[in-house]
């Protein structure tokens, strides 16, 4: 189903909707949350009263912490439709979330609209326009594919008008565990068997029957070198407030300076 089929008001006006958030946030400061296993080496509770962006399974730290994040995205292909059940719960249980999906999710009739919710068109990456070929300024009229999910948080955080931008929780290091059983001879399609996952804060969240992809840091590194160019040249300030991890793109901060 495209755009042009879809009965769907909230798809169908998703330009007009994105427009509405266009610098609304001008000057502020947001911090952009991954999911890496540093962020069980914070006091997450300094961020109470920030904005922060949340995303995938980032609600299984709700039970550690009081507040909720601002907003949300996650846009993987295979991570999405296996935990689209928890993702439509959490739109219906956060109405004061703003969540930011790629439109086929809706196309394809995997996640729900709902109030807040915000649909973008999602197109490939160019190498041939660096850098803005994988970073977009203009999120109303699309964003980038982008091969980690905090660099589609930042495009759309940018668009908002957010700066500074702190990035947490981004440690760019994996290994996929012995475990893992792959479902191509690409092995590119994985299905987690146990409870093992060392990418991120919790151990089941790529944990038993979990699917995603195989993890490329070194594109997403590249993804990254891409996006702080576009950010310079906008002004717009991003630093890295994770604790450890291997991404070096971005100035560092140390996260406890910034309360």
């Amino acid at each position: 189903m495209g755009i042009a089929m879809c009965t769907d008001p909230i798809v169908r006006d998703y330009r007009q909707r994105l427009l509405s958030l266009k610098d609304l946030y001008r000057g502020r400061r947001c911090f952009i949350m991954g999911n890496g296993p540093s962020l069980n080496q914070m006091n997450l509770d300094k961020l109470k009263g920030d904005f922060v962006w949340g995303s995938n399974r980032c609600y299984l730290l709700f039970d550690r912490i009081s507040w909720r994040p601002a907003f949300y995205t996650a846009i993987d292909t295979r991570v999405v439709p296996d935990n689209s059940m928890e993702i439509n719960r959490l739109i219906g249980e956060l109405p004061e979330t703003l969540f930011f999906f790629p439109m086929d999710f809706r196309l394809q009739r995997t996640l729900l609209s709902s109030a807040n919710t915000y649909w973008y068109k999602e197109i490939l990456f160019d190498d041939n326009d660096l850098p803005y070929g994988h970073f977009s300024v203009s999120v109303a009229d699309y964003v980038r594919f982008v091969t980690t999910v905090t660099l589609a948080a930042m495009q759309i955080a940018v668009f908002l008008g957010f700066n500074p931008i702190y990035l947490i929780g981004c440690d760019t290091d994996y290994q996929v565990p012995d475990s893992a059983l792959y479902e191509d001879h690409e092995r590119y399609l994985i299905v987690a068997t146990r409870d093992d996952d060392v990418n991120h804060f919790a151990p089941n969240y790529f944990g038993a029957g979990k699917k995603y992809h195989q993890p490329h840091p070194e594109q997403m590194i590249f993804g990254y070198e891409q996006a702080k160019q576009v950010c310079d040249r906008s002004g717009v300030k991003v630093l890295n407030a994770t604790v450890g991890g291997k991404l070096e793109v971005f100035p560092r901060v140390e996260f406890s300076s910034l309360f």
